[in-house]
Formats: C-alpha cells, sequence, structure tokens
C-alpha cells in the first residue's frame, strides 16, 4: 500500500467515523432547514419589491447566505473533533500503530474533513438552486455555480485549519470548537468595527482579520465575474465587507498553511497519550 492508499483509508476512516456518530445526517438537517427558511419566508411575500434582476439571481443569495456564519460553524464542529475524538476516545495510538506514518495520518484526517464539508455544501448548494427555481422561475448566471462552491470550500479554509489546530494543541473537542468560535466572534466584531472606523489603518488591520478573507473572497469574486449585479444580499455585503479577490485568496492560503504547519509541528513533536480523562 502507497502513501496515497494508506491516505486514503484514513480520509474514508474520517467517513465512517462521522456516519457512526450520525453527525454528518445532523449537519446535512441543519444545512438543508437552514436553506429552506429563507426561501419559506419569500414566498409567503409579494415579490412586487424584488426587480427582474433580484429574482434572477436568488441562487446566489442562497448559495453565499450561510457561507459567513452557518457554513463556517459547521467547519470548525468538523474540524474541532477530528484530531482531538482520537484522544478522548484512545483510538489515535491504536491508528498510528499501524503501517502509517504522521503526515499521512494528518493530512488524511485533514482532508477527510473537508470532503465531508465539501458534501454539506454540495446539499446547501443543490438546495438553494432548486427553491430559486422552484419559488423565483429562471436563473441567470447558473454556469458559475461551480466556481462559487469551490470559492466557498476554499474560504472556510481559514477557520477550519485553525479548529483542526487547536483540536490537536488542545485535545479537547468542546474546548478546540469553542476556541475556534471565539477567534470567529472576535474577529467579526473586529470587522464590523474597522467597517465603520474611517482612516486607512483600520481598513488595512480588518483586511488581516480571517473573517475579512473567509468572508470577502467569495463575495469579491462574484462581483469579478460579474454574478452578483442584482443580488441585494451580495451588494450589502460588498459594502460592509469590500473585498480583493487576489489578496483575500493570498491571505486565505498564508492562514491555512501557518494552520496546518503548527499542527503538523505539534502532532510530530508531542507523545500520542491513550485515552484522556
Amino acid at each position: 500500500m502507497n502513501a496515497l492508499q494508506r491516505i486514503g483509508v484514513i480520509v474514508w476512516y474520517e467517513w465512517k467515523r462521522a456516519l457512526a456518530k450520525k453527525s454528518l445526517i445532523a449537519l446535512l438537517i441543519l444545512a438543508v432547514s437552514f436553506e429552506v427558511f429563507p426561501f419559506m419566508i419569500l414566498s409567503g411575500s409579494s415579490f412586487s419589491f424584488m426587480g427582474t434582476n433580484i429574482r434572477e439571481t436568488m441562487w446566489l443569495t442562497g448559495v453565499l447566505a450561510g457561507q459567513s456564519l452557518f457554513v463556517q460553524l459547521i467547519a470548525m464542529q468538523i474540524a474541532g473533533s477530528s484530531m482531538s475524538e482520537e484522544y478522548e476516545q484512545g483510538t489515535a495510538d491504536v491508528l498510528l500503530s499501524k503501517p502509517i506514518t504522521r503526515g499521512q495520518y494528518l493530512i488524511g484526517k485533514f482532508l477527510g474533513g473537508i470532503l465531508l464539508l465539501s458534501f454539506v455544501e454540495v446539499i446547501t448548494t443543490v438546495t438553494a438552486l432548486v427553491l430559486s427555481y422552484g419559488i423565483f422561475g429562471t436563473q441567470r448566471d447558473i454556469q458559475f455555480v461551480p466556481v462559487m462552491f469551490v470559492a466557498i470550500i476554499y474560504s472556510i479554509l481559514v477557520f477550519y485549519s485553525l479548529t483542526f489546530m487547536f483540536s490537536e494543541f488542545l485535545r479537547r473537542s468542546n474546548l478546540a470548537m469553542f476556541a475556534g468560535f471565539g477567534v470567529f466572534m472576535v474577529s467579526q466584531i473586529a470587522g464590523i468595527f474597522s467597517a465603520f472606523s474611517t482612516g486607512q489603518l483600520y481598513g488595512g488591520m480588518a483586511q488581516l482579520l480571517p473573517t475579512w478573507s473567509a468572508t470577502a473572497f467569495p463575495v469579491s469574486l462574484a462581483a469579478d465575474l460579474n454574478v452578483s449585479s442584482g443580488s441585494f444580499f451580495v451588494s450589502a455585503l460588498t459594502l460592509v465587507v469590500p473585498g480583493d479577490t487576489r489578496l483575500a485568496a493570498a491571505i486565505i492560503a498564508v492562514y491555512t498553511l501557518i494552520f496546518f504547519l503548527l499542527a503538523y509541528v505539534r502532532f510530530a513533536k508531542s507523545d500520542v497519550t491513550k485515552k484522556t480523562a
């Protein structure tokens, strides 16, 4: 069995672990519910206040609606339990007693969570498309749906990798998720404060916040592709989180690399303890 096959085994193990906990089903229900709720509200109201452009881009509103909060929370839930649960349940030492390196194990865990999160996002995106067509009629620019899907998954990497790192450092699922959520909330509040502040200093500092790149990248990409014209939701986000697509993409890559490397160093240099109390 080569290195890729060993990593694949760990990726599949992550999926089986999620199914065994029923967490995947719970995440899917939450994701679909979050998509259905706003469309149900809009479907019961008059569409007279909506222009044609707004109705025809409702798929983009649905796809991006949960990206800045709900999908980030799902990412933190998945990443927070990825490494730490193996210590809590005493399975880490068993898994690493197999013919697999620590690097292969860590990469498999990391990729397994991303693929699981991607599957949840697929369901969310498909739900948004079905509801948009069913309630608001024909949608335009749907050729960009795959691009926006990839952009959302990429933007999620910031808080996914951050919480993944906490999962290895703290080795407690709840602590890791709370730590990731704490950073998310502080960054979110600081970003809102900076958005209403004047001066280039505040603007530059805001762009270094994890939430800025995570939110700005898919929104600014939609604007660059001219998909967001007519979408009131995206237009509102653009005003609050003005973005630069390339800068946001670069910041996401830097944060993800740093957090993953820190998790790797911690994992490679520390002992793999048995079941924690």
